[in-house]
């Protein structure tokens, strides 16, 4: 096996020329790893971009939030915990894996790895994100996540495209305070069972402007609750309404989960809801 680890965006692109099908481009690798030490890999070329600058910092410019690739889940942590807009990153971020899959994996790696239990892809459904793909030629373009995974383990990457940036617009999302919270099948080190996402905007009255809400380990893909999500609007947040949309999402789940977890995850609805709406609240 042969392994390049470009070190600037034009020496990414050359090792994107080289890519074969069996080729895999890693940041964390804590996935990949694992897989290949199940015989499920056996690439003939690996790539490492994470020593390019600019994939390792997350920036706000030019009315843009953008998530370097290479950058992992700790740091992702530290850079928005405290900014009550994308907080419910922070938290999925902060919640992944354990403290040593913090430090290495990556966003950009769990929307590629595409699993419907990945804790990045309700929030990345909740904020519209768009992923920046560079091309062999050097070309950059730039796709929505929800047309990026196209079902569980299933995405549009091709062989020799990389995945450099998550891009989030600023402006859609001022004045927002966002969660996320997640049931994991086990106190530490947990997978998730189901999570939900919710941001809200509220007006001068206090009452609910725009609302958002993504749920997700319930489908193949993340879903919005769009039905609860009309409710809300006009309508003050408090326990209430929390306990009106509660219905609304328990149905979503319902109407999406394969019948085997249906009746466990439609039950736990009601504390998944409650839970990320104290989150919230606790923000406001």
């Amino acid at each position: 096996m042969q392994s390049l680890t470009p070190r600037t965006l034009a020496e990414l692109a050359q090792a994107l020329s080289a890519a074969t099908e069996k080729t895999k481009i890693i940041a964390g690798g804590t996935d990949f790893v694992i897989k290949e030490r199940a015989g499920k890999f056996a690439p003939d070329l690996l790539i490492y971009p994470g020593f390019i600058p600019e994939l390792n910092t997350i920036t706000k410019e030019n009315g843009v939030l953008r998530i370097g690739a290479a950058v992992p889940m700790n740091g992702i942590t530290a850079a928005l915990k405290d900014d009550k807009a994308f907080c419910a990153i922070a938290d999925a971020a902060s919640d992944v894996g354990s403290p040593q899959i913090r430090a290495k994996g990556t966003m950009a790696g769990n929307l590629c790895n595409a699993s419907p239990a990945g804790d990045m892809l309700p929030v990345s459904w909740l904020y519209d994100a768009q992923l920046e793909l560079m091309n062999a030629d050097g070309t950059v373009g730039e796709t929505p996540v929800n047309g990026f995974i196209t079902g569980p383990q299933k995405t549009i990457l091709q062989p020799d495209q990389a995945v450099t940036a998550i891009l989030i617009d600023l402006k859609q999302f001022e004045g927002y305070v966002s969660a996320f919270h997640k049931i994991g099948s086990r106190e530490r080190v947990s997978i998730s069972r189901e999570g939900l996402a919710a941001a809200v905007k509220l007006d001068e009255n206090g009452k609910v402007e725009q609302a958002r809400l993504s749920l997700g380990a319930v489908g193949g893909t993340p879903i919005r609750v769009t039905d609860a999500e009309e409710y809300m609007r006009g309508r003050v947040l408090d326990e209430k309404l929390i306990e009106e949309i509660t219905p609304m999402v328990a149905e979503t789940i319902h109407n999406n989960c394969r019948p085997a977890n249906r009746l466990y995850k439609t039950e736990a609805a009601r504390g998944l809801t409650a839970d990320t709406f104290a989150k919230l609240m606790s923000r406001l």
